[in-house]
């Protein structure tokens, strides 16, 4: 007994390697599984509770910005240009003298004219002592006799013709029809006017209108009187306001109808012709609204994250209205639920969430 045969020995050797290789393995096991172990991350979100309110529904459409008032400033009689007083850009009132155009050949028309008036005065003074009256007593002289005598002596027609030269020499001088600022000048000094289509346009940018389009179905969301808000894209950021005051009543071949709107233009800011993006809004009352942001897609239909207790918690919903930034929720949600919109995008449901 005090000496162990081999065999003995052997298996004892045998029982501790296997003792201790099964020791290994489970430490080795504990240590993977702790190393591979993750907290369950927390992710930061952004919240807004849902509320009842008006919804502002928005019609969007591209117009184009006319000067209320636009007059063309013509070459009413054709001659050598004298003078041009304005230039492109300048402010003017009614009845500024802007230009002229030589005058010497209507100023010999009109004595031309005077003197035919003079010698028709003379042959009416005859004629009418041919039939025993005189011009100085023209009262009495019965209406049949005296319309008869002014044909005869030619007295109407040299009449029309003073008065004809009276004004073509007026015209010679150019005034401004309205008060505006001169645009599209083409007037040059010592050329004949004929070689020009006009003198030049004068438009009144104290107030413009507005001239856009939108399709027939989106006529019941606008109506006279109402707001439009519009920017201009040569002018981003700005932001100006106008009253809708005409709906054209007919409906073009592609199923537009045209809208005016007066726009107040204070430091002539707006030009003619400027193309504007065009805002209307329509109050819906009685609306369940959350921000756009917070509305997602997952297989194919729309998704709302909420906040409850820590956790993100998916929500199927409906929409209805929406604008460009706010939507209106039909069904899914209840108001005063807290709705996540910042950092929405990965949630999973009861993902662990905090609020900022």
């Amino acid at each position: 007994m005090k000496h162990l045969t081999p065999i003995l020995i052997a298996s004892v050797l045998y029982a501790c390697s296997t003792s201790s290789a099964g020791d290994a393995s489970e430490s080795e096991a504990a240590e993977t599984a702790r190393l591979s172990y993750v907290e369950p991350t927390t992710t930061q979100v952004g919240t807004v509770t849902a509320q009842k309110s008006s919804f502002e529904l928005e019609l969007v459409s591209n117009g184009r910005l006319e000067a209320q008032r636009k007059a063309v400033v013509p070459f009413r009689v054709q001659e050598q240009i004298n003078a041009v007083h304005v230039a492109e850009g300048e402010q003017v009132s009614v009845g500024q003298v802007l230009g002229s155009v030589d005058p010497f050949t209507y100023q010999k028309r009109l004595d031309d004219a005077q003197n035919r008036y003079l010698q028709a005065v003379i042959d009416l003074e005859d004629r009418l002592l041919g039939y025993g009256h005189q011009l100085s007593d023209s009262s009495k002289i019965p209406d049949n006799i005296m319309k008869m005598a002014r044909i005869r002596s030619g007295y109407n027609g040299a009449v029309i013709a003073v008065e004809e030269a009276k004004r073509n020499l007026e015209q010679t001088t150019i005034k401004a029809p309205v008060s505006g600022v001169v645009t599209n000048l083409e007037a040059r000094v010592y050329n004949p006017s004929g070689a020009f289509q006009k003198f030049c346009d004068i438009l009144d940018l104290n107030t413009m209108h507005l001239v856009f389009h939108l399709l027939e179905t989106e006529l019941s969301g606008i109506k006279t009187g109402q707001t439009v808000e519009l920017t201009p894209f040569a002018l981003p950021g700005e932001a100006f306001r106008g009253i809708v005051t005409s709906i054209n009543p007919a409906v073009d071949e592609r199923g537009m109808v045209r809208i005016t709107a007066t726009v107040p233009n204070p430091g002539h800011r707006l030009m003619d012709g400027m193309n504007a993006r065009v805002l209307l809004k329509n109050s819906v009352p009685d609306c369940l609204i959350i921000p756009k942001e917070a509305v997602l897609y997952r297989q194919n239909r729309q998704v709302v994250f909420i906040y409850e207790n820590g956790k993100a918690i998916w929500k199927y919903v409906e929409t209805s209205h929406e604008n460009s930034t706010h939507v209106t929720i039909t069904d899914g949600l209840e108001e005063g639920m807290e709705v996540i919109v910042e950092n929405n995008l990965n949630l999973a449901h009861e993902s662990n969430v905090t609020r900022r």
